[in-house]
């Protein structure tokens, strides 16, 4: 290596010393991510809400769910209780949704906080969502209340965070039951709500019952953390029956539960990611500098050109302009023959009924077919000349017999 590559190596192992240091120096960035996971502890994870429920439930009482809504209840025959969905859209399918709706029709609880879970179930329930804005109010943050009397608060609980809100914009009064509202601040007053709009509601189905809530982020660490707002989320909650199996759901997530890529144990820390940034860039490094040819560049012959094609092209045309159309009609059945043996693993040295009837039944053409275009051969071969008009017959047949290959 020379000087002069030795000084351009140093400046960049020195410059990247210094990017290390002052990165190593920062805070980390808050991640905002809506994974809505259990083993999340970001603001938008589900940490604290599995946490809670899984210790204040028994092992049996509690149980994970990591298949399809579908693959789990058409397993678990015997399954029961209730179906806890969070997420920031659950979109099922209509499959998946009938196999729910079935589910809970048989005296089971269906809960979903989620933005939007798709158009079977809410088309079932007479029910329609949509996406609330004030365009008199830039500011999203939403406040949120319960509206029985027993769990309703005077002062609603309020999320410090801008969120888009979601709720109901037909509700079948007749069947279903308002349970939460919501607003969006103004002007910093977080006392008072202003037209609330229905975001939770309840309704029977079958012998069992389905809950949906628009907002998921009241599920989060971030929300059940802050001040006193774990009372909402604990109001939320005791519309389910404590007494049935809670069913957590793992697969509609945006973030993962099991992290499969050994990289994720790397990048989680600060330290081991600057290490395996600096592998990376150490060995970016000495493939410039080290990865050159250390001899001259071996010249690249050209390969002669394939004349197969130009050589046939000459020989059909002397055959043509002689005339020859015999031999040319040979050539084309020599080349049909070892197209039948290298397609089909027939024997043509022995033409007679039974080839013909293997070639009729590997080739799918009919055995009336077949045997026309194998007696044309053969006569065709029994000839001493023939016309151009024959020539052009059988190659028509072949090609013909060929297609249904």
């Amino acid at each position: 290596m020379s000087n002069k590559y030795k000084v351009l190596a140093g400046v960049l192992l020195l410059a990247l010393a210094l990017v290390i240091y002052m990165e190593s120096g920062e805070k980390d960035e808050v991640n905002w991510f809506q994974s809505y996971s259990k083993t999340d502890k970001i603001p938008y994870g589900t940490y604290v809400l599995h946490d809670l429920l899984s210790n204040s439930r028994t092992q049996d009482n509690f149980k994970e769910v990591r298949q399809p809504p579908y693959e789990f209840l058409d397993d678990s025959t015997t399954v029961s209780g209730t179906y806890l969905f969070i997420n920031q859209y659950i979109l099922f399918d209509e499959a998946e949704s009938k196999k729910l709706l079935s589910w809970v029709s048989k005296g089971n609880t269906l809960f979903i906080g989620s933005r939007g879970i798709g158009e079977t179930i809410l088309d079932t329930l007479n029910l329609s969502t949509d996406l609330f804005y004030d365009l008199d109010n830039l500011q999203r943050k939403p406040l949120v209340n319960l509206v029985n009397p027993a769990l309703h608060r005077e002062r609603p609980f309020y999320l410090d965070r801008e969120t888009t809100a979601g709720y109901f914009d037909q509700v079948d009064t007749l069947a279903t039951v308002a349970l939460g509202e919501f607003s969006l601040m103004v002007d910093k007053d977080t006392l008072h709500m202003e037209e609330p709009r229905v975001n939770f509601v309840k309704q029977s189905f079958g012998d069992g019952e389905i809950l949906i809530h628009l907002m998921p982020e009241v599920f989060t660490n971030y929300f059940v953390l802050r001040e006193n707002n774990y009372k909402y989320t604990q109001n939320v909650l005791s519309y389910i029956d404590q007494e049935k199996d809670l069913l957590w759901d793992n697969h509609h997530k945006n973030g993962k539960t099991v992290y499969s890529s050994p990289l994720y144990i790397f990048l989680r820390n600060r330290y081991l990611k600057w290490a395996y940034y600096i592998l990376l860039i150490g060995t970016l490094l000495w493939v410039i500098f080290e990865g050159r040819r250390k001899q001259r560049a071996i010249p690249i012959v050209k390969p002669l050109p394939n004349q197969t094609l130009t050589f046939t092209k000459t020989i059909a045309g002397m055959y043509f302009d002689k005339k020859d159309h015999k031999s040319i009609a040979l050539h084309q059945i020599n080349h049909f023959l070892e197209f039948v043996r290298s397609t089909y693993n027939l024997d043509t040295n022995f033409i007679n009924d039974e080839f013909i009837k293997k070639l009729a039944l590997k080739s799918d053409n009919t055995l009336e077919e077949t045997r026309l275009l194998i007696n044309y051969i053969v006569s065709l071969r029994s000839r001493q000349a023939l016309t151009q008009e024959e020539l052009l017959e059988l190659n028509k047949r072949i090609e013909a017999f060929k297609k249904q290959n």
